[in-house]
């Protein structure tokens, strides 16, 4: 066994000769980052801090690549890259053994000039010391790098930074921490083309560079919970690529895409009436059927084959497993039994044996392990010859991508199909068909999603930043929900924080983080930690009015400075993030009939500028994108009981039931007119179907579960508010 794997140290050359196809693009910025902190005098130790999926282990590997490149610095070529076999180490769980294999790779070290040890995911390596009481360990690696024996590149996932910098007192002396976020537009493709040309060699399907760009365009702009894809770029787009690829193959091998097209054109043919059938038509009918026969054929002996061949694989590594198994047996029938648990026979005991190394019935076992290997190793080639031509013509294109995308995620394929531009396009179409009666508020907010999305907004500030105030009820959270869709396809893409939860000093730790010494401070930041993750989020702060005055002071560095520093020293950017903020503020002069809007803005600005710092309301743009909602008149309340209505029958759809409802317009405004209250303003509306219209609804279809039809919803304001369903 190699002197580096007993030792739990794998050699950069070992390591980076295991990826004959790897190459490092797109982070020639943070390899000339490492390079130069491994040059330094002091600290010359690398701290990698990073969500996981960044390519933080891909950068090492690619510091041990760059050593082929004469051009690098003499002092960098120099170095000796080993990484620790963590796992290894502490796989045996036994205090002494886990002592004497890092001793073990501890001399290594030492003896080996300008050696460099790498350790992925630090957190590991200090939890496990920790759990086998060998502490010591982190003790002896801190003692060796501070004397300068050897340096460390250590990598440690955002969420651990804490503890990695809690485990020793000098961490911060003799490390640098270099931050590695997720790559530009650029390099991402560049970083993408060069995995999906991988994914290729080991899926055997080409990848087009439309499939390329939709991974990118859809694992950027939305998150899902998946676990494949919620780590960082560029992980989640090969994530995706590859889960395209597989189901790919799965459905063609189902379904060749030859035999679905020659199918698809007879049946065409099939379909047309009998006197549009001319005689050359049914000549090429003709002939397409012989083809399709031919080609059915064809499929179906190469399926065949490739099942023989793949039962002959299995076979065949049965057979070896076997053959195995008896050499073992037999070398122990060897072994003199005085020796079995010492050592192995010697040289001139294993002689005598009667054929050179061995015993002619071990030398005839070794023979057939040839042949069984060399008959696995030409079925191999025959299946993957066989694999490829049957794969001939096939790629992996956009299409396929989506519906992968579309299947793990649950957003319909052609709302991820639609284009981009003409989504921004109609937007305000679409918020307007949501929020009613505030359309000057919905062009204010489409304007600066339009400019953002243009290029056009001030660099390194938020895309956007709004605050709405008016009567309860009107909209100002329901926009927030509708833009979210509209542009991510889900309200869940909302990041929604209720300021109500914030109303204590300490709150604002919740946000960026606790202070050092407090429980929970190496979790970071609510806020920090969900930007960091989605850098392209739409943030709704409810009801900013009952948060502690210290929050403004992040909120201050936000719209101003577009970025924030949590309290571990890692620094999020709000660029590409819009920011929406409520307030009931001022409702009273909405609601007050004797003022008309203008001026109950006015008065409500007043009261703003009584609560709020002037700086924190000139951040809006210098208050122009502080916009009042207004008070929903009887009209619009009945649109959106109409809409209501609607959502009933989508939901009664949705369950399998043969039943519709439908509300006279009479009803729909005696119901409105009763219910509606401005205080309250739309809210109550739904209420009252989710009180009132479903539990009826639902009594009536499972009291008499064939009921098909139209129902009637009756409202009777004179009993009360009584909901009455009957047949149409």
């Amino acid at each position: 066994m190699p002197e580096q794997v007993r030792d739990h140290l794998i050699r950069g050359a070992d390591l980076l000769a295991r990826r004959p196809h790897f190459r490092l693009v797109g982070r020639a910025k943070e390899l000339s980052q490492i390079s130069g902190m491994l040059m330094r005098h002091t600290a010359s130790n690398v701290l990698l801090v990073g969500p996981g999926g960044v390519g933080a282990t891909s950068i090492c590997i690619g510091l041990e690549a760059a050593k082929a490149d004469a051009s690098l610095p003499f002092d960098v070529l120099a170095r000796r890259l080993f990484w620790l076999d963590t796992d290894g180490l502490f796989s045996s769980g036994t205090h002494a053994r886990i002592s004497e294999g890092f001793e073990k790779l501890r001399r290594t070290l030492l003896r080996t000039a300008n050696s460099v040890l790498l350790i992925d995911d630090f957190r590991d390596f200090i939890e496990a010391a920790r759990n086998n009481g060998t502490t010591h360990l982190i003790n002896a690696v801190m003692r060796d790098v501070l004397t300068g024996r050897y340096q460390c590149i250590l990598e440690a996932r955002d969420e651990d930074l804490e503890i990695v910098l809690k485990c020793h007192s000098n961490m911060r002396e003799v490390f640098t921490m270099l931050e590695i976020r997720e790559p530009g537009p650029d390099a991402l493709a560049e970083i993408a083309r060069v995995g999906a040309a991988r994914l290729t060699t080991h899926h055997g399907v080409p990848v087009t560079e439309e499939a390329i760009a939709a991974a990118i365009e859809l694992t950027s702009k939305y998150h899902v919970g998946d676990l494949s894809l919620s780590r960082a770029q560029p992980e989640r787009t090969l994530n995706l690529i590859d889960r395209a690829l597989t189901s790919y193959r799965q459905a063609v091998h189902r379904r060749p895409p030859h035999l679905v097209r020659l199918r698809a054109t007879l049946a065409e043919i099939e379909a047309l009436p009998e006197e549009a059938r001319s005689p050359d038509i049914a000549r090429q009918h003709g002939e397409l059927g012989d083809m399709l026969a031919t080609a059915e054929a064809d499929w179906a002996a190469k399926v065949d084959r490739l099942t023989s061949l793949r039962n002959a694989q299995r076979s065949g590594e049965e057979l070896l497993l076997a053959l195995e198994e008896q050499l073992e047996a037999e070398r122990q029938k060897e072994t003199p039994e005085t020796a079995q648990a010492d050592a192995a026979p010697s040289f001139s005991a294993r002689l005598s044996g009667g054929a050179g190394f061995g015993s002619r019935e071990e030398n005839r076992i070794l023979q057939e392990i040839r042949q069984a290997s060399a008959a696995i190793a030409d079925n191999k080639r025959a299946f993957d010859a066989l694999q490829e031509e049957m794969n001939a013509g096939l790629s992996l294109d956009a299409a396929a991508v989506t519906l992968e995308f579309s299947a793990i995620s649950g957003i319909p394929a052609e709302k991820l199909n639609q284009d981009e531009r003409e989504k921004l396009l109609t937007l305000d179409r679409a918020l307007k068909a949501r929020v009613y009666g505030q359309d000057h508020a919905v062009e204010k907010l489409v304007g600066a999603v339009l400019m953002a999305n243009a290029g056009l907004k001030e660099p390194d500030k938020p895309q956007g930043s709004f605050m709405f105030c008016g009567p309860s009820g009107v909209g100002k959270t329901e926009i927030a929900k509708a833009l979210a869709m509209a542009l991510k396809d889900s309200e869940k893409a909302m990041l929604r924080f209720d300021m109500s939860e914030y109303m204590e000093k300490h709150a604002m730790a919740k946000l960026i983080g606790a202070p050092p010494g407090y429980e929970g401070y190496e979790a970071g930041g609510i806020l920090t930690n969900s930007v960091r993750r989605n850098p392209h989020s739409i943030i709704l702060f409810d009801e900013i009015e009952k948060a502690h005055p210290d929050v403004f002071n992040v909120f201050l560095q936000v719209l101003d400075d577009g970025r924030l520093t949590d309290n571990r020293g890692l620094t999020v950017s709000f660029a590409d993030t819009l920011i929406l903020m409520t307030t009931n503020i001022g409702q009273a002069h909405f609601l007050n009939t004797d003022l008309g809007f203008a001026a109950a803005m006015e008065e409500t600005m007043r009261d703003l500028e009584g609560t709020f710092r002037p700086e924190f309301l000139n951040r809006f743009n210098g208050r122009q994108n502080i916009i009042g909602f207004r008070t929903l008149p009887l009209e619009l309340i009945e649109k959106i009981a109409n809409r209501e209505l609607q959502k009933v029958n989508a939901r009664i759809r949705a369950a399998g039931h043969a039943v519709t409802i439908a509300m006279a317009p009479e009803q729909v405004a005696a119901l409105c007119a009763d219910r509606y209250d401005p205080v309250h303003g739309a809210r109550g509306i739904p209420g009252f179907f989710a009180a009132e219209v479903y539990p009826s609804i639902a009594r009536t279809i499972l009291s008499a579960p064939d009921t098909a039809g139209t129902l009637d919803v009756r409202y009777h304001a004179d009993d009360g508010g009584r909901v009455e369903i009957v047949p149409a």
